[in-house]
């Protein structure tokens, strides 16, 4: 596989969490996760091209491009239910692949959990373009929280991010699929007590992406509270998808 990285604990498992990342981050921010869950879930994190181990790879400019290309190989992990987790950008992401995943593969995820993201199809929709120079880049950093001002000043840090970041928020910057539907299935919404990137009346339209199963999940912390608090995130999360699959009745297993 190239677009994902399966630190699954067993070849046997019962569920399978796809994790997306962060906007300039990496596959490597869930690394720490499989050893947090119980070995019958999988951990399966997305690596966009240009990010992380792919860092020598030209990054995509299109949600399009993305999906197609992560389609083709997170097809053969729906032999088992599939949990979607993404963060900010991955949050987006997550929602989209959702839809994409159902109309080419009439496939449908379990359940979609999305973290400091405001829902992508609420109009009118966040003005990503304003931070697509230079000084727009670094602006959105700031304002994200979570980089060191020194990293801020490092030239050598500087040209190997700003690169990726421009071309994720052209990502999200880019017109989106034209299929509009709802996600079609249960959402859960984590948000950080403290985040001030994300407005509340426009993370809570994430009720109408659902099936009308939706729950709003807090934590201590701003935008990056899922690295901070991993331990307690990931926790919540395990809780949400066995309790999903107890009340649904459904073992995990293939038919």
């Amino acid at each position: 596989m190239t677009w994902l990285r399966d630190w699954s604990l067993s070849d046997d498992v019962a569920l399978r969490l796809l994790c997306l990342h962060p906007a300039g981050s990496a596959a490597h921010v869930y690394r720490r996760w499989p050893r947090l869950l119980p070995p019958d879930i999988g951990v399966v994190a997305a690596e966009l091209p240009g990010h992380g181990s792919r860092l020598a790879e030209p990054p995509l400019h299109t949600m399009d491009e993305i999906l197609k290309q992560l389609c083709a190989e997170v097809g053969p992990l729906t032999d088992r239910p599939l949990v979607l987790f993404g963060h900010s950008m991955g949050g987006t992401l997550a929602a989209e692949l959702t839809r994409y995943l159902r109309r080419e593969l009439g496939v449908t995820p379990e359940l979609l959990i999305v973290a400091a993201c405001e829902a992508p199809r609420r109009e009118p929709r966040r003005d990503y373009a304003r931070w697509l120079t230079e000084d727009g880049i670094l602006a959105y950093l700031r304002e994200m929280g979570g980089t060191p001002p020194e990293l801020l000043a490092h030239k050598e840090f500087l040209e190997l991010t700003l690169p990726v970041l421009r071309a994720d928020l052209t990502v999200l910057a880019g017109p989106r699929p034209a299929d509009d539907r709802p996600v079609g299935c249960p959402v859960r919404l984590y948000l950080g007590e403290r985040d001030t990137t994300v407005r509340e009346d426009r993370a809570l339209a994430w009720r109408e992406e659902s099936d009308g199963d939706f729950t709003v999940r807090r934590f201590d912390g701003g935008h990056f509270f899922v690295q901070e608090q991993a331990p307690d995130v990931v926790a919540r999360v395990r809780a949400d998808v066995e309790h999903l699959l107890l009340s649904s009745g459904n073992t995990g297993r293939p038919s």
